[in-house]
C-alpha cells in the first residue's frame, strides 16, 4: 500500500511540474510577443521604420498623414472604435480589418475610411503582425510617425492623441 501511494505520489508530481514548467513557457512567450523581443525585427512597430511596400500600397495617397487602424473581427474593442472612427474627421483613415467574419465591422466603419479586408489584410498582416488588438500607426511618406495598441487604440480621442504625435512639416521643406 505505501509502494502505491509513493508511486502516486511521484506521478502527481511529475505532472504538476510539466503543468508548471508549460505555464512558464506560455507565459515567456506572451512577454516576448508583448515586448516585440523574439520578434522578427522587420515586422517590428518602431518609428522611423518604412511600411511594407504591400501595405503602402493600400493608402490611396501615402504623402499624406495617414491613421492605418488594425482590427480585427473577434476583438469587442475593435467594434466599438469603428462605430467611433466617424469622429476622426478630415483625416485619411485606412482600417486593415482581419478575420473571417468581419462584414459586421466593416458595416460600422464611416464610409470615407478605406477599408482592407479579407486576402490583402492577412497578407498585410503577416507582414506586419500585430500583438494587440486594436493597433494603430500614423504613417507618413511610407514610413512610420507614431504607433498606438491596446488601450492607446482603443477610442477616436486616443486616435486623436496619436494624431497630435505627429510634427507638421513646412510645405517649404517637403521633398
Amino acid at each position: 500500500m505505501d509502494r502505491v501511494l509513493a508511486v502516486a505520489v511521484v506521478v502527481a508530481c511529475v505532472v504538476l511540474t510539466v503543468a508548471f514548467l508549460a505555464c512558464l513557457r506560455g507565459i515567456a512567450e506572451l512577454r516576448l510577443r508583448l515586448t516585440g523581443r523574439g520578434v522578427d525585427p522587420s515586422s517590428q512597430l518602431i518609428i522611423g521604420r518604412k511600411l511594407p511596400e504591400r501595405l503602402v500600397g493600400l493608402i490611396p495617397d501615402p504623402r499624406l498623414d495617414t491613421l492605418i487602424v488594425f482590427m480585427s473581427s473577434t476583438c469587442g474593442t475593435c467594434l466599438g472604435l469603428a462605430a467611433e472612427l466617424g469622429k476622426v474627421s478630415d483625416r485619411q483613415v485606412v482600417a486593415c480589418v482581419v478575420g473571417d467574419s468581419s462584414a459586421e465591422l466593416v458595416a460600422m466603419l464611416p464610409p470615407d475610411v478605406t477599408v482592407v479586408r479579407g486576402a490583402e489584410a492577412a497578407a498585410v498582416d503577416e507582414e506586419l503582425p500585430m500583438a494587440i488588438w486594436p493597433s494603430a500607426i500614423l504613417q507618413r511618406d511610407g514610413f512610420m510617425v507614431a504607433v498606438a495598441q491596446g488601450g492607446d487604440a482603443n477610442s477616436a480621442a486616443a486616435l486623436e492623441v496619436l494624431w497630435e504625435q505627429r510634427t507638421v512639416v513646412a510645405k517649404e521643406t517637403q521633398a
